[in-house]
């Protein structure tokens, strides 16, 4: 299958039955945001469209409003249009007849869910009367995390606990579908005659200011018993979705009715929270069978219409307004309030007593207009829904189809009933347009979610990766255990960070979805993109005989006796040998003739400071900050000195945010002692990579305001408080060139301080061998005849930025400088190799020796998109990075370009140093493995 003539064919087929084809145009006018991107995460965010934004601003400048909790003007007019917002909201959702339902809003669907925990009439049952009934909190297994937070209320030390169940559907349809027993049949009774009267009454008017205002008056001098009291019922809360944001299932509406006339008893009643934050995304909810209705609907506002982004709502149930209790209360929300006594009456509409404070009233004009706009744009809301159903079918079937040249499947899709044979997605009923999946080589291995993502970012394809607040569905899918979640935070895995794959298993995986104005583009770009940079078209595991990479078979005279296991490269030397003092920021060459002390965690002072965050700590990294590859820090072992400086004028850099002053006077270089070593009163955690780090912070503001006003970004310089010397060197090296000082001990003091990060776990090398602030390994080697065979590649791509801007037939000088200029600089490597015949060759090695120095192969570079910024200019360019990923993957999919190494002291040679132009002989593997 390809996806050459996937558009047409999908044009032409049934299964486009519902697509909208004017969305192809709606899109080019409404949503310039989107041109030249394929933006797949609605159920992330759904985008504004360009006539909602010009109508609120509009509004906004044609409109006075002010606070509405006034009589001014200004202020009636926000309150008509939060009125008529609110209206809005009940028309949308069929519910607005009779006064049956009441919206509340709140800052989004979770602040929704939080109101209804507080809010709920919890019985609950204390430590000394552990037999006592108490509510139930149930809870569907695909529940997203908000939903799940109810939990956290449960106990409470002082008022006692309910009781909290996680419940999966099959389990909730075999409770729903269990027949009544005879001796049931008196309690059916009684449940199906509460059920009539809640059907047919309808809910009395809210009292007047001069009626008994029993439940509207709040004095702490009344017992807020946590018991029933006479035959008022126990409540229970059942909580799930209508949507799974994980993998878009949708679940029966149908339940809420279901659990009422089957679970309902005289003495437990049973109210339902649904979630509809993900389901009203592309479909209409219909509330207006009030009886078999939720009791409780949360929705975000930002999932329909993209803006407003800090506005939801619950839609709830006039009738419970005497069940809702009532704690914290802010202003705007009591109609009377004494000061030097607990007292207080709230207002008495259900939403007046609960919308604490002052509203968001301007993005609840945003709203208001929101269901215009819409209307305008689409016809009706009702369009949308056939539209991402064909779309959501089509990418499902694409998908299922691609494979790998063995026939293995590309996409391992999370779907229900995806083996029953089957089609489980297109029918709106039971799916929504949210796909979840992972990829697979040929040979079954993973591909790290995280090299997906990077991927699709660098063709400006916009995906959503990790586990989506779900962890229900997460473990689910994943076949993940409670105890394997644990020992993956264990790990150093936290929830959006990295580590894609532990222990032979995803950690998450990849969603997809659609909304209104997606098109059949977006898909077959899709579609494409994973065929271009996914399928493996031969054996990735295929071993090919060894060949004589180097070229020579005979020993170097000096060292053939003593290891006689090495083949000769005499051709093959050192060309650069580079140090990156500052993590992120600029290689420094070490220059010609000068040899450079290796010490037990690498290169004498690479990467042992690092610039932090100011305000959170984290470590700061080209990948979010690129200016950093414009600051270079040279160490001068002579005078104990590391010189900092910029390529650019610092009077011209860039403002600092965060409100940070800095002095008017810039240094153009910074000198920083080798020897100084920052205070224990400035020590601190860090996490660098995955790990936490203790690092010390420089405290001198010439240092710290020097980076920050570089950077535009509040930041400190840290370093990594352990010894630099080398002790394997002894009296060979001079002390005054290696030795700096821990912290922790005397000037005198030789020992070297524990590291706190050693060599990831993925290479070949020994438990508990240390790094500093290095994010693999101690030491990485490239070839210059490799990173030839990258430029060649990328000359070779047609499809990249480079061609884009030929296309834009920009002079062929700008082009060129416009263009990453791929040097050895980019790859970040402590050895450059020069003299090989070909590329890669380093890839066979499993042992070097350079010059009197042994280092043992580790494994492959795993490269991120840092490739893509150039060291030189800081600008990024894809093109190298989308040259890696067709051409340099492992058998588990990762993107690798270069080698990472341990030094071996007990082979080596002391005094323990390096230098550009020593010789290089290495040992090979006895196996290759095509790439």
């Amino acid at each position: 299958m390809t996806s050459s003539n996937l558009k047409t064919d999908f044009l032409n087929s049934r299964v486009s039955a519902g697509y909208n084809p004017a969305v192809e145009t709606i899109r080019k006018v409404q949503y310039p945001q989107l041109k030249d991107a394929v933006y797949l995460d609605h159920a992330g965010a759904t985008l504004p469209s360009q006539h909602h934004l010009q109508q609120f601003t509009t509004n906004l400048t044609n409109n006075l409003y002010a606070n509405p909790h006034s009589k001014s003007p200004s202020s009636q007019a926000t309150s008509a249009r939060v009125d008529s917002a609110r209206q809005k909201v009940l028309e949308h959702f069929k519910a607005s007849i009779h006064g049956e339902w009441d919206v509340i809003f709140t800052a989004n669907a979770t602040a929704g869910i939080k109101l209804v925990g507080d809010a709920f009439p919890w019985t609950r049952r204390s430590a000394s009367s552990n037999g006592t009934r108490a509510s139930k909190l149930t809870i569907l297994r695909e529940a997203h995390t908000s939903l799940v937070g109810l939990r956290g209320i449960a106990h409470d030390d002082d008022r006692g606990e309910f009781d909290v169940e996680t419940i999966q559907q099959r389990q909730l349809e075999q409770l729903l579908e269990t027949p009544i027993k005879k001796d049931d049949e008196t309690q059916l009774k009684h449940r199906r005659e509460h059920a009539s009267i809640q059907t047919t009454v309808h809910p009395s008017p809210p009292p007047s200011p001069n009626a008994s205002m029993q439940h509207l008056v709040m004095n702490n001098n009344d017992s807020d018993s946590d018991t029933t009291d006479g035959g008022e019922p126990i409540y229970n809360l059942f909580a799930y979705p209508a949507q799974c944001n994980f993998g878009g299932r949708r679940f029966p509406l149908t339940w809420p009715a279901q659990i009422k006339d089957r679970l309902d008893t005289p003495t437990q009643k049973n109210l339902v929270l649904l979630d509809a934050a993900s389901y009203v995304m592309t479909a209409e909810l219909d509330l207006s069978n009030h009886a078999s209705s939720p009791d409780f609907i949360v929705v975000s506002f930002y999932k329909m219409f993209g803006f407003p982004t800090g506005l939801g709502a619950v839609i709830v149930k006039t009738e419970l307004a005497d069940k809702l209790r009532k704690s914290y209360f802010g202003g705007g929300t009591v109609s009377a309030i004494a000061s030097d006594e607990s007292w207080q009456v709230y207002r008495t509409s259900l939403h007046g007593r609960f919308e604490d404070g002052t509203l968001n009233f301007l993005d609840i004009v945003a709203l208001d207009l929101a269901f215009d706009t819409v209307r305008e744009i689409y016809g009706s809301y009702s369009t949308i829904s056939p539209h991402v159903t064909a779309l959501h079918r089509l990418l499902y079937q694409s998908m299922k189809s691609i494979k790998h040249y063995n026939g293995a499947p590309l996409c391992d899709m999370y779907v229900e009933g995806i083996d029953s044979g089957s089609e489980p997605v297109g029918n709106p009923e039971t799916h929504g347009p949210i796909l979840n999946f992972n990829l697979r080589r040929s040979n079954g291995q993973w591909i790290g979610y995280g090299d997906v993502e990077r991927l699709a970012s660098m063709k400006d394809i916009h995906v959503r990766t990790g586990g989506f607040c779900n962890p229900g569905s997460m473990q689910r899918w994943l076949d993940l255990t409670a105890e394997e979640v644990k020992k993956n935070l264990e790990a150093g895995h936290v929830c959006w960070d990295d580590t894609d794959i532990l222990n032979g298993k995803p950690t998450g995986s990849i969603r997809v979805s659609l909304g209104a104005m997606s098109t059949v583009d977006d898909v077959v770009s899709f579609i494409t993109f994973l065929e271009e940079y996914f399928i493996d078209t031969s054996d990735p595991d295929a071993v090919t005989p060894t060949v004589d990479l180097i070229g020579e078979t005979k020993e170097l005279e000096a060292t053939s006796e003593d290891h006689p296991d090495f083949i000769s490269s005499a051709p093959v030397q050192v060309d650069s040998v580079i140090i990156y003092p500052i993590k992120s920021c600029r290689g420094y060459k070490i220059p010609q003739g000068q040899s450079w002390p290796i010490a037990p965690h690498g290169l004498l002072y690479d990467r042992e400071w690092m610039l932090v965050d100011e305000i959170s700590g984290a470590a700061l990294t080209q990948k979010r900050f690129p200016r950093m590859c414009m600051i270079r820090a040279e160490v001068l072992l002579n005078q104990n000195l590391m010189v900092v400086e910029s390529d650019e004028d610092l009077s011209s850099s860039i403002d600092v945010s965060d409100g940070l002053k800095i002095s008017s006077t810039a240094q153009k270089k910074l000198y920083i002692s080798l020897d100084e070593m920052p205070t224990e009163a400035a020590k601190s955690s860090s996490r660098v990579c995955g790990d936490c780090t203790a690092v010390v912070h420089y405290t001198a503001p010439e240092i710290n305001e020097w980076f920050s006003r570089f950077l535009g970004k509040p930041c400190r310089l840290a370093r990594q408080p352990v010894a630099s010397q080398n002790p394997h060197q002894g009296a060979a090296a001079s002390s005054s060139k290696t030795k700096l000082l821990d912290p922790a001990v005397s000037t005198d003091s030789a020992a070297v301080s524990p590291s706190s990060r050693f060599v990831k776990s993925h290479l070949n090398a020994p438990a508990g061998a240390p790094i500093l602030l290095s994010n693999e390994s101690p030491f990485l080697l490239i070839a210059d005849k490799s990173v030839e065979r990258v430029r060649d590649w990328v000359d070779q791509q047609d499809d990249g930025q480079g061609a884009v801007r030929r296309m834009a037939n920009l002079a062929e000088d700008l082009d060129k400088k416009l263009r990453h200029e791929l040097t050895s600089d980019s790859f970040r490597a402590n050895f450059v190799t020069k003299g090989q015949q070909n590329g890669f060759e380093e890839d066979q090695w499993t042992r070097i020796q350079v010059g009197q120095q042994v280092f043992d192969i580790l494994g492959p570079c795993r490269r991120c998109h840092m490739v893509t910024i150039d060291q030189l200019t800081a600008m990024k360019n894809t093109d190298v990075f989308l040259a890696l990923s067709k051409n340099r993957k492992s058998a588990g999919g990762q993107i690798f370009f270069g080698m990472h190494m341990l030094h071996r002291p007990d082979l080596s040679v002391a005094p323990y140093e390096v230098k550009v132009g020593d010789m290089i002989r290495t040992r090979r593997h006895v196996s290759s493995h095509s790439h």
